[in-house]
């Protein structure tokens, strides 16, 4: 699976920023959205807690999320 494309699909249009590859994105859906992608639930979620904020457009640390590409339609 091309995890990347599927990414694009579903998180938008927005997204101007992807790194790695894998099933588990950690999403930072400030203005301008980025996204990372993980292996595992538990690297997304390692990779998230160490995230303060994501610049300065950021609307903090809240306002991330992980998004489990696998169970998305």
């Amino acid at each position: 699976m091309n995890w990347k494309d599927k990414a694009k699909r579903l998180l938008g249009n927005r997204t101007i920023h992807i790194e790695g590859d894998g099933q588990f994105a950690l999403v930072t859906p400030c203005r301008t959205r980025a996204f990372s992608l993980w292996p595992t639930r538990a690297e997304a979620k390692q990779a998230k807690n160490s995230i303060e904020s994501c610049g300065g457009d950021c609307h903090r640390v809240s306002s991330h999320y992980i998004a489990d590409l696998g169970s998305a339609a």
